[in-house]
């Protein structure tokens, strides 16, 4: 996970990469740890809700989603294990 954790981290406008359990317990993260573990713990709900919404739609299987903020954005791709999420910063 560190190597993907770093590399995500170098790309322009990242704030901050987590990676997380299904339950929403950091795994890995480079930023501080109440942000991550409140970060973590809000998105795992977020995917347990988005889960059901698609599939309750039968629209397949959610691969990823972005939520859109006025600081910037905050990517989730959850994976069988785990979940990724991506804090990056507003364009300018």
């Amino acid at each position: 996970f560190q190597a993907s954790l770093q590399k995500l981290a170098g790309f322009e406008g990242v704030r901050g990469v987590i990676i997380t359990n299904k339950e929403g317990l950091p795994i890995s993260s480079d930023i501080d740890t109440d942000k991550t573990e409140s970060v973590a713990a809000l998105v795992s709900s977020l995917v347990g809700k988005a889960n059901q919404a698609v599939s309750q739609l039968e629209e397949g299987e959610l691969n990823f989603f972005t939520i859109d903020t006025t600081k910037g954005e905050i990517l989730v791709a959850p994976e069988n294990d785990y979940i990724l999420i991506v804090l990056k910063e507003k364009k300018k």
